[in-house]
């Protein structure tokens, strides 16, 4: 088992707690989700970090073959963002935004992040987080909120403006494991 703590930890769009430790254990299964301000001593054995914890990112492409996927997103601003993607800049939608990687490789993903900076810039950090995690899942039917009892692979997204909230060319994300933290 693994406590990991960070500035932020972002369960849902509704729900982002400040100075959070997340209990994880062998198989990824979150066992506590608890404030440090709510303790009276520091909880040991507790690995802190620079930035925002998050569930796992999840490629829609990958799940929902693809004769079926344009049916399913049709309620999404979904966008495919790809090596092969164009830069351009992203608007805004009345629709939930859903961010496919097309991939769930942190190395992949982290390698298109800085082109995801500059072509998302009139989006907060927590609305890129949604929509690469949040967003996916419920369209998935899975659960989407960062909770006790879940499982998944808790990624924590460094390098961001955690002031004003947005990605930057050099943030990335790395997986933290119940069984090691990997990068």
């Amino acid at each position: 088992m693994i406590r990991v703590g960070s500035q932020l930890t972002f369960c849902s769009p509704d729900k982002i707690l400040r100075r959070a430790v997340v209990e994880l254990n062998e198989q990824n299964i979150i066992k506590n989700i608890f404030s440090l301000d709510d303790l009276n001593v520091e909880s040991s054995h507790t690995l802190f970090y620079d930035g925002i914890m998050s569930a796992e990112i999840v490629s829609v492409k990958q799940q929902i073959p693809a004769d079926r996927l344009s049916e399913a997103i049709k309620d999404y601003h979904y966008l495919e963002f790809s090596e092969h993607t164009p830069l351009t800049v992203i608007n805004r939608s009345e629709k939930p935004l859903i961010i496919d990687f097309e991939t769930e490789s942190t190395d992949k993903i982290n390698s298109l992040l800085p082109y995801l900076a500059r072509a998302f810039s009139a989006f907060s950090l927590f609305e890129i987080i949604a929509a690469c995690t949040f967003y996916p899942s419920i369209l998935l039917g899975r659960s989407a909120e960062l909770s006790v009892n879940q499982t998944t692979r808790l990624m924590l997204w460094e390098n961001a403006d955690l002031v004003f909230k947005r990605l930057t060319v050099d943030t990335f994300i790395q997986e933290m494991s119940g069984s090691k933290t990997s990068h």
